[in-house]
């Protein structure tokens, strides 16, 4: 009978650990720098009433679009990228919340981070959205406003202040609620 080492026992008891941890870190988010966002949703660097909030950027079918556009009104913008598969599990959440919100006050921004138009449009052409996707080509918008990791969720209430912003997969409940804390009439 072989015996085993106390170390060797306890690194034996860890190798489960460390494997789902080296699972499931990448579904939280892509990237992302330790302690940027808080679990609560308060952004590392998009404050409430944050004039960087008030960008437009370029869309897809060529218009300059962003939540200027929908003032009085509650925006989600999801800051993505199409090589991040957290990012794939994100929209499909968005586009099912998307198709169930209707025309309830709410409007839904993707914003694909550090990509080229020719990546992005190849990509929505398989995996269509429902809602506008815009081009931060160069991270710039994501930069100045502290997006660290991808996805990364920020809304923007009827007032044009920033009331949720993080990084990381939401379920569809939890966007839902993160929507009506913003001051969407929704029922989650």
């Amino acid at each position: 009978m072989k015996r085993i080492s106390l170390p060797t026992l306890s690194r034996l008891a860890m190798a489960p650990l460390a494997l789902s941890v080296l699972v499931l870190l990448p579904l939280a988010a892509c990237g992302g720098a330790p302690g940027a966002a808080s679990a609560d949703g308060a952004g590392a660097t998009a404050a409430t009433g944050d004039p960087l909030t008030r960008f437009r950027l370029t869309s897809l079918d060529g218009a300059e679009v962003g939540p200027p556009d929908y003032a009085g009104d509650v925006v989600l913008v999801d800051f993505w990228a199409t090589w991040c598969v957290p990012c794939h599990a994100q929209a499909e959440v968005l586009k099912q919340l998307y198709a169930d919100v209707g025309d309830e006050g709410v409007h839904f921004l993707a914003v694909d981070v550090g990509e080229t138009e020719t990546q992005v449009r190849g990509f929505v052409e398989q995996r269509p959205f429902p809602y506008p996707v815009l081009l931060d080509e160069q991270s710039e918008l994501a930069d100045s406003l502290g997006v660290t990791g991808l996805p990364t969720l920020m809304i923007i209430d009827r007032q044009g202040e920033v009331t949720y912003f993080d990084a990381g997969v939401l379920g569809e409940g939890e966007v839902c609620r993160a929507l009506h804390d913003a001051g969407a009439a929704l029922t989650c």
